[in-house]
């Protein structure tokens, strides 16, 4: 039966004759802070949930609308043939139904299904992911970014001013997160002080290295969350999907920033060689060698990311206790990350 905590369209999604095709069932249902995701066979619907954090606004179905319009749009840059269309979710009375003749009280992302074994990280965990792969990566990548846009507006998310800020709410964002001692406090008040004093300190003497990353027009419209995850390798493609749609300084950033994602999944997991490998790979294909200077403030910053979204589930009531066990045990994995990378970084540059 449905999880009665879940909302009652999320339910009736849930039962196979909701949809006016066939289903493989049991219907799997994902969940992220931010969305509902139904595995259906053949399709996949993602729904956004009604959520404001701020860097993200969910909060209207108007906006809900927009997004997954965005979403639809922007994905057609690295997997245009994974996604379909937006479809309305309509009501009549106590029953929903995809594009009825109800009132529409919900959007969902309509997507091709790919298998799970797919996902790049599927593969890493089953250490399929070998080096031929992780370089053809890299080429996908690298070709990825030659395509994206520069304008000046999108160069101007580059500047220390811009780029320092989306840290700073990151840190803001996290610090009821800080204790290291609870399942709701993953990260320790060491890594947090030690990671916030790091970054500060490369924005205040690195200025020079950001205003060449401007100059050299790395700073362009790119994925935003590329990391393994949000990879697959289907019908002998690789295809890079569920970009950031929903915030521009998100997806209006340096080239390395989208590089550190790899780096961070790989250096995660002890494969420092295969991070080696893609990088290799990734800037003999871009000429991009200076990028390395700043890569490591980047890989940081991804990994708390990662940590901070693990963090927000802690929050949410529809999230099981088991679920928020791992969740926060992931959390404090990406924000010991975020911490050694730039220790370690520093140890380096002190060598």
């Amino acid at each position: 039966m449905p999880d009665a905590a879940l909302p009652v369209l999320i339910q009736q999604m849930l039962q196979p004759d909701f949809y006016p095709h066939p289903v493989v069932e049991p219907i799997q249902l994902m969940q992220t802070h931010v969305s509902y995701v139904l595995l259906t066979g053949s399709y996949v619907y993602k729904l956004k949930k009604p959520v404001d954090f701020g860097f993200l606004d969910y909060s209207t179905l108007e906006k809900r609308k927009h997004f997954c319009e965005e979403e639809l749009c922007l994905n057609q840059r690295g997997a245009g043939s994974l996604y379909l269309s937006v479809v309305p979710l309509s009501q009549v009375d106590n029953t929903f139904e995809i594009d009825g003749s109800g009132e529409t009280v919900e959007y969902a992302l309509k997507m091709r299904q790919f298998p799970q074994s797919a996902l790049l990280s599927d593969q890493f965990e089953k250490g399929l992911l070998s080096e031929a792969k992780v370089s053809a990566l890299a080429t996908t990548i690298a070709q990825f970014h030659s395509k994206t846009e520069t304008s000046k507006h999108i160069r101007s998310y580059g500047t220390v001013e811009m780029i320092r800020q989306a840290f700073d709410e990151n840190y803001q964002q996290t610090a009821g997160f800080v204790g290291g001692n609870s399942v709701s406090t993953p990260q320790t008040q060491q890594q947090f002080d030690e990671t916030k004093a790091y970054t500060d300190h490369f924005f205040e003497t690195q200025q020079a290295l950001f205003q060449k990353r401007l100059d050299q027009d790395r700073i362009r419209a790119c994925h935003g969350d590329l990391h393994l995850g949000n990879i697959c390798e289907w019908e002998n493609q690789i295809y890079l999907f569920d970009c950031i749609e929903f915030n521009e300084p998100f997806r209006f950033v340096d080239t390395m920033y989208d590089v550190a994602y790899i780096v961070m999944d790989l250096e995660l997991a002890g494969r420092s060689d295969l991070s080696t490998i893609f990088l290799n790979q990734y800037v003999e294909e871009t000429g991009d060698y200076e990028g390395l200077e700043i890569l490591p403030l980047y890989v940081s910053r991804q990994a708390y990311v990662r940590a901070k979204v693990a963090s927000f589930m802690l929050g949410d009531a529809s999230v099981s206790e088991a679920d928020k066990q791992m969740g926060s045990e992931r959390a404090a994995k990406y924000y010991r990350l975020a911490w050694e990378t730039l220790t370690n970084s520093e140890k380096k540059k002190v060598a």
